[in-house]
C-alpha cells in the first residue's frame, strides 16, 4: 500500500464522483494531540499504524491498526496517541452526501451500530484510494460503512441543549458577528445571574460557556478558511487577540496551521 509517512499532519481536499467535496487528513505526528473541538461532518477514520486514544462524547475510547472509527457531526472529542504513536487518514464527510445516501429526512441522522470496529480490508482500501485521490471509490467505501454502521433509530444531527435559553445561547455564539460577544454577559439578556446562567450551560452543554465560544470561535474559522479567506482575516473576525493566538489553537484543535489547512483543504479537480 502506499501511503505517505508525514511526520506532521496535513489536509488535502478533493471531490467525490458527483463533486461533493470531502477533507482528507493524513496523520503521522508522533506527538500528535488534538485538543476538545467538534465538526459540522462526519469523521471516518482509517487507522494505518499504531494506535490511537481518544474521548468522544465523554466516553474514552481507542483505535488500533487495521480499525475503522466512525464519529457524527458536532460530537465533541479530542484525540492523542500511545507510546507508539500512530498513522491514519481521516475524511470529514459532508452530513448533506450521507443523508442523500441513507434517505435521512432533513436534520435527522441513523444511530451508530459501532463507533470503532475492525476492518482491515476497508483500512487499506480507503488509505490507498486517498493517497490515489480517488473520489470515486472513497464514495462508494463510504457508502458501504454508512449502509453498515447506521441505523434506526434517527435522531438530531445538531446537539440539543434541551433547554431553549441555552440553545439560542449557543446559536448566537456560533454566528459571525457573535464571536466577539463575552459569554457571560448574555446572562442579563436571559434575565438570571452570571452564577445562573453558568449552571444552566453548564448542565445542558458539559462545559463552561467560555470554553463553548472558543470552540465556536474555531469552528467558524474553519469554514472562512475553507470559503478562501486569510489567516489573519480570520483570526480578527472571530476574535481571537492576534493570529498568532488563533494560529496556537487552530492547531491545537486540528493538527495543522490555518495557512496549511486553507492552502491544503479546498477540493481540487482531479486529473
Amino acid at each position: 500500500m502506499t501511503f505517505p509517512a508525514p511526520t506532521t499532519s496535513h489536509v488535502i481536499g478533493l471531490p467525490l464522483a458527483d463533486g461533493t467535496p470531502v477533507e482528507v487528513m493524513f496523520a503521522g505526528d508522533p506527538k500528535a494531540h488534538f485538543a476538545l473541538h467538534w465538526h459540522a461532518e462526519w469523521s471516518v477514520g482509517a487507522i494505518i499504524e499504531g494506535r490511537c486514544e481518544f474521548v468522544c462524547a465523554g466516553a474514552p475510547r481507542a483505535a488500533q491498526a487495521g480499525e475503522l472509527v466512525l464519529m457524527p457531526p458536532f460530537a465533541l472529542h479530542t484525540a492523542g496517541v500511545s507510546a507508539q504513536g500512530f498513522r491514519m487518514v481521516m475524511l470529514y464527510v459532508p452530513h448533506a452526501w450521507v443523508a442523500a445516501r441513507m434517505d435521512w429526512p432533513a436534520g435527522r441522522r441513523g444511530s451508530l451500530r459501532q463507533d470503532v470496529w475492525r476492518d482491515e480490508a476497508s483500512v487499506d482500501a480507503l488509505a490507498q484510494a486517498a493517497s490515489a485521490k480517488d473520489g470515486a471509490r472513497i464514495g462508494a467505501l463510504l457508502d458501504g460503512i454508512f449502509r453498515a454502521q447506521t441505523s434506526d433509530p434517527l435522531v438530531a444531527v445538531a446537539r440539543a441543549a434541551g433547554d431553549a435559553r441555552v440553545e439560542a445561547v449557543c446559536d448566537l455564539l456560533a454566528t459571525e458577528d457573535a464571536c466577539r460577544i463575552e459569554p457571560m454577559s448574555l446572562a442579563e439578556r436571559l434575565g438570571v445571574s452570571r452564577e445562573h446562567f453558568h449552571r444552566l450551560f453548564r448542565a445542558a452543554v458539559g462545559m463552561a460557556p467560555a470554553q463553548y465560544a472558543r470552540l465556536a470561535r474555531i469552528a467558524r474559522a474553519k469554514v472562512l478558511l475553507r470559503e478562501g479567506h486569510g489567516p489573519a482575516e480570520v483570526a480578527a473576525q472571530c476574535g481571537f487577540a492576534d493570529q498568532a493566538h488563533f494560529s496556537r489553537w487552530f492547531r491545537r484543535c486540528f493538527g495543522v496551521t490555518p495557512g496549511n489547512y486553507r492552502a491544503g483543504g479546498s477540493p481540487k479537480t482531479v486529473a
